[in-house]
């Protein structure tokens, strides 16, 4: 068997991604949609310097709603881990106030690498969607300053429709308590930039309330609510194949957001970010058509 052999993430598939593509859609070199200035993160998180946003593609999740979801399924620019060292310096210089890697976790051992050839001297954020083998992660480890992954699912039986992967809900329980054993407490500096830390993101879908709230509960057992920060997204617009699923197929109804807001008040979340009904729409989606990905001459 070829050492080459993926078993990085839950699917296991085993493919030899040297010469094909596993589930993720994507081969051994890291691919990317776009390496630029990115200014929606929470504001903990990113100020008007913007953040230096690094978007993988492929996805070990591929929701059906995905808003990236072109990328997700592997269409990007293929470069080497030392071009990926070199976007971080040049995202760095250009002002960033942190390197944002968005959705990389089928390419952990790559990041790794690409962070021992050059660690930026600003924060360094794992942006993934809580679906992440422990042992992947322990990679990371020293090399990440904040993680900021998705809690999408509670319900397993959501999670195994829309995302394929019923059991979603174990894996992120085990992968954000290894998130938080890395990075310990969170930390944010006097110009109210998180510099060390984890923001639990997690986004409500049309129709179910309960999962998010069950979400909160789990969330609410296994991290520290008055010490890390969390964010309850309202931004869900249909996108990708969710035309096949009536249920989802529609945004958020304002009603369905706040009951959940309400929910993570009464269990005791302190640290809380929340968005307007303006937030779903198509003006947040970045363009990843290879901005900063090539080197320019």
């Amino acid at each position: 068997m070829s050492d080459n052999v993926c078993r990085l993430c839950p699917r296991n598939c085993g493919v030899d991604r040297a010469v094909g593509t596993g589930y993720c859609g994507v081969k051994q070199n890291p691919v990317l949609g776009r390496a630029a200035l990115h200014y929606w993160e929470e504001p903990v998180v990113a100020d008007e310097r913007g953040s230096g946003a690094v978007f993988f593609a492929g996805c070990s999740l591929k929701c059906v709603y995905c808003q990236n979801f072109d990328l997700s399924r592997g269409e990007g620019t293929e470069i080497s881990v030392s071009r990926l060292a070199d976007i971080f310096k040049e995202l760095e210089d250009n002002g960033a106030c942190n390197i944002d890697l968005v959705t990389g976790s089928h390419f952990i051992p790559q990041i790794a690498k690409a962070l021992n050839l050059y660690k930026p001297a600003i924060p360094v954020i794992f942006n993934c969607g809580g679906y992440e083998k422990t042992d992947a992660l322990r990679m990371l480890d020293g090399l990440v300053d904040i993680y900021m992954p998705d809690f999408k699912y509670s319900d397993r039986a959501l999670a195994e429709k829309y995302s394929a992967a019923g059991d979603y809900p174990d894996i992120a329980v085990k992968a954000v308590k290894e998130m938080k054993r890395q990075v310990k407490s969170t930390y944010v500096a006097e110009d109210g930039l998180m510099k060390r830390g984890l923001l639990v993101r997690h986004l409500v879908l049309p129709g179910a309330v309960a999962n998010s709230k069950g979400v909160l509960d789990i969330l609410e057992r296994i991290t520290d609510i008055k010490n890390d920060y969390f964010s309850l997204m309202s931004q869900y617009t249909p996108f990708g194949k969710a035309s096949e699923y009536p249920e989802i197929n529609r945004k958020l109804k304002p009603i369905e957001y706040k009951t959940v807001v309400a929910y993570a008040k009464k269990l005791g979340f302190e640290n809380v970010f929340v968005q307007e009904a303006e937030s779903a729409c198509e003006e947040y989606i970045p363009d990843f058509r290879g901005q900063g990905v090539l080197k320019t001459q």
